[in-house]
């Protein structure tokens, strides 16, 4: 049996050049297509969950800056730190690099008592964005979605798994790394003198992929 061939033929008044660049976007299309399809995942529920560093913790209170939960976010505190639920609201990721965003309801409000009241910072409606440097973003004082940390999953532990049905995508041990942003706006906020890059904890999310 002899070996089907394909017969090219070059337009009338194409050179060789033009039918090698021809043959060559031609290639550069079958190539990128794969990735254009590329499966995407969308997610409708779970939590991500944020245990705070003891030495942040203690500098925070020790400028008398209590860390509080937003509704529907919740705390539960540890023997030298807390640990937040932040509520996953929705999102979309790559389901082979889950490069994407991952969005939250809820949040963090720093407050600090003075005697003329109440300081407060809030960071809301977090968005963890997967990218070749990842980061999270938040609505700062109810104003405009600021990066806020830089997440380091060099150590992460990343697992794709099935229950009842339905797919879970689950990301354990990421760094959470307050930015300059960050910590500009706290030291703004409070008259507090804490330096850039601290470290605000470690953070676990099991992010439910929808229907």
């Amino acid at each position: 049996m002899k070996a089907s061939s394909i017969a090219i033929r070059r337009p009338a008044g194409l050179g060789l050049l033009g039918l090698a660049l021809v043959l060559s976007l031609s290639l550069l299309v079958l190539v990128a297509a794969p990735q254009a399809q590329a499966a995407k995942v969308n997610l409708d529920g779970m939590r991500t969950t944020l245990t705070t560093d003891p030495g942040t913790t203690s500098a925070l209170f020790g400028a008398g800056i209590v860390p509080l939960p937003i509704a529907p976010s919740s705390i539960t505190p540890t023997s030298d730190a807390a640990r937040y639920a932040f509520p996953i609201t929705g999102g979309r990721v790559d389901a082979t690099t889950l490069a994407g965003t991952i969005r939250h309801s809820g949040g963090m409000l720093l407050a600090q008592r003075d005697g003329m009241g109440w300081k407060a910072l809030s960071l809301a409606k977090f968005t963890i964005h997967v990218t070749g440097s990842p980061y999270l973003s938040a609505v700062v004082n109810g104003g405009k979605r600021l990066a806020i940390a830089d997440l380091d999953l060099g150590s992460a532990q990343i697992k794709k798994f099935s229950k009842g049905g339905r797919a879970y995508i689950s990301i354990k041990n990421v760094g959470v790394t307050l930015n300059a942003t960050a910590m500009g706006a706290v030291n703004a906020t409070f008259g507090t003198a804490l330096p850039d890059n601290v470290k605000l904890g470690t953070a676990n999310v099991l992010a439910r992929a929808a229907h």
